[in-house]
């Protein structure tokens, strides 16, 4: 199975215009604001935001790389590359661990103990950006915020999941990736894979 995932043609242009000089360092390290509009990054690299080909019948031992300097996430089957994604991982503040790890548990409906939202009983929202430790109004329930086909890396929470995506340093320490490259991730890794950050 092969699939390319592609920019959109706005998006491709807004790299374009950008300059080439690759700013992630940067933005990791709080220089920049995170915003879509302000990522700086190399259009010539930027040609796709996901690549799987893994040939039918592959098996072997599953590594995935974790690449916070170029955002990016490498998977090998057999010491064989068969795809990639980009990632965003944590800002300033909340860095993504470095190191060996492996996947520990896998959720396909994962919601956050920590981050997410407050709603009364209802399901209004109360408020939209809670970290648990705050002060909670009357009435309120917390609502985790969702990590969809998550994988679990870490027992401190760095999770691989579903999220918000723009090549630049943006969680609070987790990986996320886009919708498909989630999926397609999640269905493909085991438990006890080897996770690589670096």
């Amino acid at each position: 199975m092969k699939i390319y995932l592609t920019m959109t043609a706005a998006a491709a242009t807004l790299l374009t215009a950008c300059s080439t000089q690759n700013d992630l360092a940067a933005m990791a390290s709080g220089g920049y604001a995170f915003r879509p509009e302000r990522i700086k990054i190399d259009p010539l690299q930027a040609v796709a935001h996901g690549h799987w080909d893994r040939p039918v019948g592959l098996e072997g031992d599953h590594l995935i790389i974790i690449d916070t300097q170029l955002q990016q996430a490498k998977y090998y089957i057999a010491n064989q590359y068969v795809g990639s994604s980009t990632i965003s991982s944590g800002k300033a503040g909340h860095g993504t661990p470095a190191g060996t790890f492996k996947i520990l548990s896998k959720d396909e409906d994962h919601k956050s103990s920590t981050y997410g939202s407050v709603v009364d009983a209802q399901g209004n929202t109360l408020i939209s950006d809670y970290t648990k430790g705050q002060p909670m109004p009357a009435g309120g329930i917390y609502k985790g915020a969702p990590m969809n086909y998550g994988m679990q890396i870490t027992n401190s929470g760095i999770w691989m999941h579903e999220g918000y995506v723009t090549s630049a340093p943006e969680s609070h320490g987790c990986i996320r990736l886009p919708g498909d490259m989630a999926k397609i991730f999640f269905d493909n890794t085991p438990v006890g894979t080897k996770v690589v950050i670096k």
